[in-house]
């Protein structure tokens, strides 16, 4: 199962599953983004089903994990790649209750989906749950406060977790990139662009000079992390994050 499926990260989790020959159960809300992925998982060779999910609705949740069983008998891996944005203001700026919305999505939706999917991995015996994190956990950036804060406390919550489910061979683990070069981030720049006149590729530049190898990871080289902490490579590792 991968969350929060668009025209970035989601999909590009989806396709990489697909190319290691995984079937995918897809779940977003807007229903042209599953059709579509759901139609390039299944040129690649393999079986899609999806689900409209708003995952701050429980029932959703659940009818997601029932749609990978009732396709596919079980759930070996969730993916959590839904989240919402920040509102960008200043702490002491903000409505607080914008904050406590961006945590119903990216902490307590992100948890009421794993609590879908934890029976039917407990009676399988195993599993793998993957969080996708962010990089503004580590370097903390002005107007971003409440997607920070809610990501978190999402980390911590994902090693609670791995050492909760740890004795029903369930592993939780979580990636954190920074920079990924997708349509989102294309989207920002051009977005600059208009606004101040500075170039997609003078952007583009001046974020890659400060990553070592020079340039901004593209959105599949990010989700192969999703697919390592999925499989068999990463059998023994929990509670990590990279």
């Amino acid at each position: 199962i991968i969350s929060g499926v668009g025209p970035g990260l989601g999909k590009e989790i989806a396709l990489a599953f697909a190319r290691e020959g995984a079937d995918v159960a897809v779940g977003a809300r807007t229903e042209s983004y599953l059709e579509d992925v759901k139609s390039q998982v299944e040129a690649l060779g393999r079986r899609a089903v999806f689900a409209r999910t708003d995952i701050t609705d429980q029932s959703q949740c659940d009818g997601l994990a029932k749609a990978c069983v009732d396709a596919f008998g079980g759930i070996d891996v969730l993916v959590h790649n839904a989240f919402a944005p920040d509102v960008f203001q200043l702490f002491e700026d903000v409505d607080l209750a914008a904050w406590r919305n961006i945590m119903d999505v990216n902490l307590f939706g992100s948890l009421q989906l794993t609590k879908s999917v934890i029976p039917t991995m407990k009676e399988q015996g195993a599993g793998s749950i993957v969080f996708v994190n962010s990089m503004i956990i580590r370097k903390v950036l002005p107007l971003q406060g409440g997607y920070a804060t809610s990501k978190g406390a999402l980390m911590t919550a994902a090693q609670v977790l791995a050492k909760e489910l740890g004795p029903h061979k369930i592993r939780v683990n979580s990636i954190v990139p920074g920079w990924m070069w997708g349509p989102s981030v294309e989207g920002y720049f051009k977005m600059m662009e208009s606004q101040t006149g500075k170039s997609v590729q003078d952007s583009y530049d001046e974020i890659a000079s400060q990553i070592t190898l020079g340039e901004i990871p593209p959105d599949d080289d990010c989700a192969n992390a999703a697919v390592f902490f999925a499989s068999d490579m990463s059998s023994v590792i929990t509670g990590q994050a990279l």
